[in-house]
C-alpha cells in the first residue's frame, strides 16, 4: 500500500511528535524521580549536595555472612585462597575497596597526625562497623600495629563478626575495674591486631566515655600506629559526638540509597559545630543502580580473572 504524499508527510510528523513526546515523559520521569529521592546514591552526586568528600565506596556484598575465614566467624576473609564461586569474587572486591580506602585516608595524611579515627553513621545498620573491622585488618595487614575499640556499649557487635565472646572490654576499663592493657583481645592469627570490646553493658560507663576517653587515647598512641573507634550513631546521642571532639578524625558511613540526605546534613553541621576533622564519607553497599561509579568494581573482577601471560 502506497500513502499519497500528504499522508506520508502526516505520518512522519506525528511518529516525531510521538518521540518528542515520549523522550519529555522519560526525561521528565527522570528529574522528578531524582526530586523525590532524598537519598544518597553515588560519590558524586553526595559530595555536590553535602560540600563533603567521598573518599571510600564500598560494594554491596550479599553473601558476607556466608564466607568462612580463618577467625573460624562469618564475614572476615584473610584467606586469599583462589575459589570459583561468585561469594568470593565479591569479597575480594569488598577487601579491594577496603585497601583503596585505607589509602585514601592514610597516604594522604602527610603530617602523620591521624593516630585515631572515629567511625560513625547518622542511623543503625548502615555498615560502620563491618566498615571499621575490615578498615582494622588492612592496616594490621600492612605491618602497622592497630587497635580497634568497639565503642559502641549500646549496640555492639564486633565480638560477634569475630565469633568471640564478650568477657571483658571497654566498660569495665571505664569503671576501673581493670587496666585496658587487661582488657585486650590479642588477634594470633594477625599478630598486628588487638581488639578492645565494649564489654558488659553499663549506664554508668557509658557516660564516662566522653570525659576519660582523651586520656586513654594518648596511651593508646604510645603503643599502635592507628586506632579505630566503632562509635554509636551520632544523631541522638551523646558520646558519640564526645568522642568525635577528642578523635583526630571522623568517618562518617552511609548506605548507599538508603541513607537521607538530611540526616547525613545534619550530622555534619553537628560535627562542624564541634570543629571535628571530618575525613569524608564513606559510601556503603553500593550497587549497579545506584551509582554511576560502580564500573570500577565490574573492571576490578575482569581484570584480577586475566591470567598473567595474558596481561
Amino acid at each position: 500500500m502506497i500513502l499519497p504524499i500528504g499522508s506520508f508527510e502526516t505520518f512522519c510528523e506525528n511518529l516525531l511528535l510521538a518521540f518528542l513526546f515520549s523522550t519529555v515523559l522519560v526525561v521528565g520521569g527522570a528529574i522528578l524521580l531524582d526530586t523525590l529521592d532524598t537519598t544518597i546514591r553515588d560519590p558524586e552526586q553526595t559530595s555536590r549536595l553535602l560540600g563533603v568528600d567521598v573518599i571510600g565506596s564500598l560494594p554491596s556484598v550479599k553473601n558476607i555472612t556466608t564466607l568462612k575465614n580463618v577467625f573460624g566467624s562469618p564475614g572476615i576473609v584473610l584467606n586469599k585462597e583462589p575459589q570459583q564461586n561468585q561469594g568470593y569474587r565479591t569479597m575480594s572486591t569488598y577487601e579491594e575497596a577496603i585497601r583503596t580506602l585505607r589509602s585514601s585516608i592514610l597516604l594522604g595524611d602527610f603530617d602523620g597526625r591521624l593516630r585515631s579515627i572515629l567511625m560513625t553513621s547518622a542511623n543503625p545498620s548502615e555498615g560502620k562497623s563491618t566498615t571499621a573491622l575490615h578498615l582494622a585488618i588492612a592496616n594490621a595487614e600492612q605491618g602497622k600495629r592497630t587497635l580497634l575499640i568497639d565503642a559502641d556499649l549500646r549496640r555492639p557487635s564486633i565480638h560477634r563478626k569475630l565469633g568471640l565472646p564478650m568477657e571483658r572490654g571497654l566498660s569495665n576499663v571505664l569503671m576501673g575495674e581493670m587496666t585496658w592493657k587487661n582488657a585486650l583481645i590479642h588477634m594470633d592469627q594477625l599478630v598486628n591486631l588487638d581488639v578492645l570490646f565494649s564489654g558488659p553493658p553499663s549506664h554508668r560507663a557509658a557516660d564516662l566515655i566522653g570525659p576519660l576517653l582523651s586520656d586513654m587515647l594518648d596511651e593508646f598512641g604510645k603503643e599502635y600506629d592507628l586506632i579505630i573507634i566503632d562509635a554509636p550513631p551520632l544523631l541522638g546521642f551523646a558520646e558519640p559526638l564526645q568522642m568525635a571532639a577528642i578523635a583526630d578524625g571522623v568517618l562518617v558511613v552511609s548506605l548507599a540509597g538508603e541513607t537521607n540526605r538530611k540526616a547525613v546534613a545534619s550530622l555534619l553541621s553537628a560535627l562542624k559545630r564541634l570543629r571535628s576533622n571530618v575525613i569524608g564519607i564513606v559510601l556503603n553497599g553500593v550497587k549497579r543502580h545506584t551509582a554511576e561509579g560502580y564500573n570500577y568494581y565490574s573492571y576490578y573482577n575482569s581484570y584480577r580473572d586475566v591470567q598473567p601471560n595474558e596481561k
